[in-house]
């Protein structure tokens, strides 16, 4: 999906720049009810998951700024272990979305903090970002807690009406922000 990203490490992961060939890996992720609950609430299809990653590819990426999306594996026995993302935010060039997803089997053991501080590290240290955003619905408290533990300070509630709401959508979305 990008090009011209950089291969990032942390203790247990290894962070590769997402390209087409981690689509199985995307699209199985997706196919989850329970990683969707509070995305889509309801698995998505493969088709569904392509158009999200071509979109993430065209409008929210700019390798040449070091933005974009990074499929992760264990370092001990190369096990998929998620996406994590620095978005492009219109209009805003020191500034990027912080995003990620990871399937359930390794959910519990803080590789979702572990690697958003892997791309808040290279925002904030090699790209010379001044703020990095996150969003997430209320209600997902899992998310927010990883925000929370890396120093995000929440800065923004609202609540919006979608056409298929999702549980909890009501209780409308938080976002984060983080500055160096």
């Amino acid at each position: 999906m990008t090009v011209g990203l950089p291969e990032l490490h942390s203790e247990r992961l290894r962070l590769v720049p997402a390209t087409l060939e981690h689509l199985p890996h995307l699209s199985a992720l997706n196919a989850d009810p329970e990683v969707m609950r509070y995305l889509t609430g309801r698995p998505t299809t493969e088709a569904e998951t392509a158009d999200e990653w071509t979109e993430r590819r065209r409008f929210r990426s700019d390798p040449s700024r070091g933005l974009g999306y990074w499929v992760g594996f264990l370092r001990a026995d190369e096990t998929f272990a998620g996406w994590w993302g620095l978005g492009v935010t219109p209009g805003e060039d020191g500034v990027a979305h912080l995003g990620y997803r990871l399937p359930r089997a390794v959910w519990g053991r803080g590789l979702a903090t572990e690697g958003c501080h892997t791309l808040v590290d290279h925002a904030f240290g090699t790209l010379g970002l001044v703020r990095v955003w996150a969003s997430s619905m209320a209600v997902n408290t899992g998310s927010r807690r990883v925000l929370e533990r890396l120093g995000f300070t929440e800065t923004e509630t609202w609540v919006q009406r979608w056409d298929d709401p999702v549980e909890g959508w009501e209780q409308g979305e938080v976002r984060y922000d983080l500055t160096p």
